[in-house]
């Protein structure tokens, strides 16, 4: 989600540092704020007392709640620039995650648990991450259980479902908990021609590029 720079610029700017919060479960609302910079780690402590991650939240999206307490607790993961957001940039970007939940909710309502783990990540990627060999590196670990809270399914269920998305090489596992997300051009052979492509020409090689992203 996109908030207008030009609401939130005149409003106070709040810097964090790695493991510090923006508001936690249970305690007053902190506000809406949008992310300049960095990366925040939503989570929420279910009634057994585990501790669930939500989402991860970065640059041009909206963190925080208006008002009541606050359902969950927002850490930062890495060094964070927050600016506050009033009026009606607040009610914008909190109808954006809104629409969000909504979209979750018909993925975890239609959709098999390797698909939902799949969209998770590929979501996260273009949301928060960073370029790699063969793709784009989710920034931060994320254990299985992670993963099972963010696509409402089991541990053991998600953990076929990351062998089948290894085994399609859509998902690459670079260490424990690290993930790159293949780009469509890793998916195919080097030597794949893709339907309705052209063949390249035999004078040499073409001069554009073939690199998109998911």
């Amino acid at each position: 989600m996109i908030v207008p720079l030009h609401d939130a610029e005149p409003l106070p700017l709040t810097i964090l540092r790695p493991s510090q919060t923006f508001g936690c479960q249970g305690e007053p609302a902190p506000g809406v704020a949008f992310v300049e910079a960095g990366v925040l780690r939503v989570s929420t402590v279910a009634a057994d007392g585990h501790e669930l991650l939500v989402d991860l939240l970065g640059p041009a999206q909206s963190v925080g709640e208006l008002s009541g307490l606050a359902t969950c607790t927002v850490r930062a993961l890495s060094p964070v620039r927050l600016r506050a957001l009033t009026g009606t940039a607040a009610a914008r970007a909190l109808d954006e995650r809104a629409r969000r939940a909504v979209s979750l909710a018909a993925d975890l309502a239609w959709l098999d648990v390797t698909t939902r783990v799949e969209r998770r990540l590929r979501d996260l990627a273009s949301r928060v991450g960073r370029p790699a060999p063969g793709g784009i590196a989710i920034p931060v670990r994320l254990t299985q259980d992670d993963l099972a809270a963010m696509v409402g399914a089991t541990r053991e269920t998600v953990n076929r479902a990351m062998r089948v998305l290894v085994a399609r090489r859509a998902i690459e596992v670079a260490r424990r908990g690290r993930y790159v997300v293949r780009t469509p051009l890793q998916l195919v052979g080097p030597n794949a021609q893709r339907p309705g492509s052209r063949a390249p020409s035999p004078r040499g090689p073409s001069t554009r590029s073939n690199m998109t992203m998911s």
